[in-house]
């Protein structure tokens, strides 16, 4: 990582890189905040960003997401770029996973059907293939029988389907609270700690 870049984000390679596939489902913004939530707790996140995002987002936040994204990391990679480090399951030793925040049913379907076509499907079968940590975070409502078989067939391989289900017992407040949990969801998958929502108790 840029040495200014790690300055001013606080991200620290020794936490670990953690690739977050950001794709054309509705919800986009779940992937930017799981991006600057891994950066305000010192992990180092690797971006991947399909064009059907950027025009979502564009509709949903009203940004281009894009350079949102390229204001927070050193670099954000295009679906297209079939040579990024996250090509080859041989650049994923030091990976800790990889979520892809919001997973469209056309990515969970590719993934299913082992079909790399395109960065963010190549990095997932590649983080399958090293048995690391997966997590799939589908926002589509409701899933039909080929949706949720393909989810199965997924996460019988190892990955975890995690859908943008936010939890009421936390008393959310504002819309900021109910991504954070959702987030904070994608982050307890991945295995990382945080306080980005109230963890229940009696």
């Amino acid at each position: 990582m840029d040495e200014r870049v790690a300055k001013e984000t606080g991200a620290d390679q020794r936490k670990g890189k953690v690739v977050v596939g950001i794709t054309g489902a509705s919800g986009t913004v779940y992937g930017l905040r799981t991006v600057k939530a891994l950066l305000d707790l010192g992990y180092h996140p690797e971006v991947i960003l399909t064009e059907a995002a950027i025009k979502v987002s564009a509709e949903e936040l009203g940004e281009d997401l894009r350079k949102l994204l390229e204001g927070l990391v050193e670099r954000v990679y295009m679906e297209d770029e079939i040579d990024a480090p996250a090509s080859s399951s041989s650049t994923l030793a030091g990976s800790l996973g990889i979520a892809v925040v919001p997973c469209s049913i056309r990515t969970l379907a590719e993934v299913a059907s082992g079909i790399a076509s395109n960065l963010v499907t190549r990095a997932v079968i590649n983080h399958l293939r090293l048995r690391k940590r997966v997590v799939l975070v589908i926002r589509e409502t409701p899933l039909g029988v080929i949706e949720l078989r393909n989810a199965l067939k997924v996460a019988t391989a190892g990955a975890i389907i995690l859908p943008a289900s936010p939890g009421f017992y936390t008393k959310p407040k504002t819309i900021d609270d109910i991504i954070s949990f959702v987030v904070g969801k994608t982050l307890d998958a991945l295995e990382i700690q945080h306080d980005l929502y109230p963890r229940w108790t009696k």
